[in-house]
């Protein structure tokens, strides 16, 4: 399978760090077929190597499937948890991550735009690594309260304390067009304030079974029955 790479414009045109690792990492050569991909369309192109310089022209478009539209607001974990997240949500489907600062968040939202940059460069590397069409958005939010939740069509808030509802029960199919959005607390949980809150909006709670998941890894489960039901 050709190396994948996510551009930002389709001018012929490697450049960057994929640059650096089409030459020094990948060592290609002039001829060799890698996939390009941006805005959700990706092409199977020939690359060119002159010096320093790598061009392409495309031999034809690959046919892209839809799916599900995922966004993942995260409770703002310790740590290098935010990476983890980055990487492994992305390879398992999700859409977006909007890291959001609640009330039992023990670190604060700071140095955004850095970190932003540094999340969505690992993102890129496990779209490339999981052979996406497309790169997940990343962002930070301060407050849960000012996130609009109506442009979903369903709303899961993940609640350990809640052992009623599977994911099986509330859904048990997923339509290609479907705009699922999913809420994951930070360690500790969500406070009573925000679920009582979040319940004012409509959202759905959902069991993840009998075993707790630490919260850099319950959206994997989550995603990974979502991607199984819209496959």
């Amino acid at each position: 399978m050709p190396q994948r790479y996510f551009v930002e414009e389709l001018n012929h045109e490697i450049t960057g760090n994929d640059l650096h690792h089409i030459l020094h990492v990948m060592r290609m050569k002039s001829h060799d077929e890698i996939i390009v991909c941006q805005h959700k369309q990706c092409f199977l192109v020939s690359i060119t190597i002159e010096k320093d310089k790598v061009t392409y022209e495309i031999i034809k478009e690959l046919e892209t499937h839809q799916r599900a539209e995922i966004t993942l607001f995260q409770g703002l974990p310790k740590g290098s948890k935010t990476e983890f997240i980055a990487k492994y949500a992305t390879i398992f489907g999700v859409s977006n991550i909007v890291f959001v600062e609640m009330k039992r968040s023990i670190p604060k939202i700071e140095n955004e735009d850095n970190k932003t940059r540094r999340l969505l460069s690992i993102a890129k590397e496990a779209a490339e690594l999981a052979h996406r069409d497309d790169v997940p958005h990343i962002s930070f939010q301060k407050n849960i309260q000012k996130i609009d939740f109506k442009s979903y069509d369903i709303v899961l808030l993940a609640d350990e304390n809640y052992k009623s509802k599977t994911l099986y029960e509330v859904l048990p199919d997923v339509k290609h067009d479907a705009r699922i959005a999913m809420i994951i607390g930070p360690e500790g949980g969500i406070s009573e304030q925000e679920r009582n809150y979040l319940l004012e909006q409509n959202v759905v709670l959902v069991s993840l079974g009998e075993l707790i998941f630490p919260t850099e890894a319950a959206c994997l489960y989550i995603l990974s029955y979502l991607s199984a039901k819209n496959s």
